[in-house]
């Protein structure tokens, strides 16, 4: 059976299509446009790339926030269980999932079998997300790519106290006019950032095997800051931004469409 998962999110579109052995391929594009028609223009490229007919897709699921505006979809589940699912598939240990997305954070409890159980989201303030790094980089004339290894070289000098990304960034400029480094500018920004992250996976419980998905899981400096605050390990699947999208799929295949 090959099925598809389509996963929306504020910046991109991920599409990965899964046979039953594991995935055959996935792509990521950027939105640029109504959702729906971005949705079925990557899926069809998707296709195109794997050379695969689209009579041979069995069932497509959709997730992230415009889930319900792709029409192709045969169903959508939840951004929450999609993840967990596909954190899942990758590291059939995990009990907490991690995902950091351009507009904001989800923090997800799973059982043995994959099924969510329980989650916090924080949606409210862009200091908890892949905006405020992409805000900070800009700032600071770094590549986005690379801040996150820079932050590790950093010491431990500058710390952030504000919870709002408007005051954090106020402090970084004040930081910038007392001659601070960048790198030790920056680490004081990843470990604002995962502080905010850890508060809200406090309202759940975080519990190893704990896994990061989410673009920004491939920022090491995060991943790091991560592992020091919470003091666990912190798995990092190889394409953390299709977890949502490749658990989509996984859930597409299941006989009742799991919901």
């Amino acid at each position: 059976m090959v099925t598809a998962g389509i996963d929306i999110g504020h910046e991109s579109v991920a599409v990965v299509l899964l046979h039953d052995t594991g995935p055959l391929g996935h792509a990521t594009f950027v939105i640029a446009g109504e959702v729906g028609a971005v949705a079925r223009c990557a899926f069809e490229q998707t296709l195109d790339r794997l050379g695969i007919e689209r009579a041979s897709i069995q069932r497509i699921f959709a997730t992230g926030i415009g889930r319900e505006n792709v029409a192709l979809a045969d169903g959508h589940r939840t951004p929450m269980l999609s993840h967990a699912r596909g954190a899942h598939w990758w590291f059939p240990g995990t009990r907490t999932v991690i995902d950091v997305g351009a507009e904001g954070t989800r923090v997800m409890r799973c059982d043995a079998a994959g099924n969510l159980t329980d989650f916090a989201l924080n949606d409210k303030c862009a200091a908890g997300s892949g905006v405020f790094l992409e805000s900070v980089a800009e700032m600071l004339d770094v590549p986005l790519a690379e801040m996150g290894g820079l932050s590790l070289s950093g010491s431990r000098s500058v710390v952030l106290t504000s919870t709002c990304a408007v005051f954090a960034e106020s402090e970084i400029v004040a930081e910038i006019h007392r001659g601070a480094a960048r790198a030790d500018i920056l680490w004081g920004v990843h470990e604002s950032l995962v502080a905010k992250i850890v508060a809200t996976g406090r309202r759940v419980g975080i519990e190893p095997d704990l896994v990061l998905t989410g673009g920004v899981a491939r920022n090491v400096g995060v991943v790091q800051a991560l592992r020091e605050q919470l003091r666990m390990d912190v798995a990092v699947p190889e394409h953390p931004e299709i977890a949502g999208a490749l658990g989509a799929a996984l859930l597409a295949r299941e006989p009742a469409g799991a919901a």
